[in-house]
């Protein structure tokens, strides 16, 4: 199955860094190096799960949130809670309105390597 990478404008804006995108559980994710930056979405099922995800650490969300009113937490580790891969997720809904300014704006923040932005996730166990 042949899908298009739903919003494929981000790819001008990350043009200045090398990026590999890869099929991941019915999105897109973004890479740079070992490091996932983001997740594509848009699909028929779940509309509420759809839009550019945004990998982050718990240490991030609050003040990108903050930063980014468009922003909506899709997985934030529980306070105190340590995850450890240090999981968390922002999303820009698709339906926000100022979606892409906003997605614009974190393909910047990427390629200018703001910290907050992008996590390397563990390396996967081998299966037996």
């Amino acid at each position: 199955m042949n899908r298009e990478i739903p919003f494929d404008f981000i790819f001008d804006y990350l043009l200045p860094i090398e990026t590999i995108t890869k099929p991941f559980f019915g999105m897109f994710a973004v890479y740079h190096g070992p490091k996932l930056l983001l997740l594509l979405r848009r699909r028929d099922n779940e509309p509420d799960m759809n839009g550019v995800w945004i990998a982050t650490t718990p240490d991030g969300l609050d003040s990108l949130q903050e930063e980014f009113p468009a922003l909506r937490c899709k997985f934030s580790p529980k306070k105190g809670a340590k995850r450890k891969d240090g999981a968390a997720w922002l999303v820009i809904p698709p339906e926000a309105a100022d979606f892409e300014k906003t997605a614009i704006h974190i393909c910047e923040l990427i390629v200018h390597r703001d910290p907050r932005l992008g996590r390397v996730p563990l390396p996967t166990r081998a299966r037996r």
